[in-house]
C-alpha cells in the first residue's frame, strides 16, 4: 500500500476534495486508508463511503502497483 503522500496527485486531490465536502472534517489519509482496506464489491464501498465507484477502483488498484 502506498503512503496517501506517495500517490498521484489527481487522486490525492480527489479525495482531498471529497474531505473538504464532508460536514464532518473526515481526514483524507484515514478515508484513502480505510477504503484502501475495506472488503467487497466496488459498488457496495461506494455507497458506504459515499464516493464515486471510480475513486474505489483507482484506490484499489494502488495495491498493484
Amino acid at each position: 500500500m502506498k503512503k496517501f503522500e506517495e500517490l498521484d496527485k489527481p487522486l490525492q486531490n480527489q479525495i482531498i476534495d471529497i474531505c473538504n465536502d464532508d460536514p464532518y472534517g473526515l481526514n483524507p489519509r484515514f478515508l484513502y486508508m480505510n477504503i484502501y482496506n475495506s472488503t467487497g464489491n466496488t459498488q457496495t464501498l461506494s455507497k458506504v463511503f459515499e464516493v464515486p465507484e471510480i475513486l474505489i477502483i483507482k484506490i484499489k488498484e494502488q495495491g498493484k502497483n
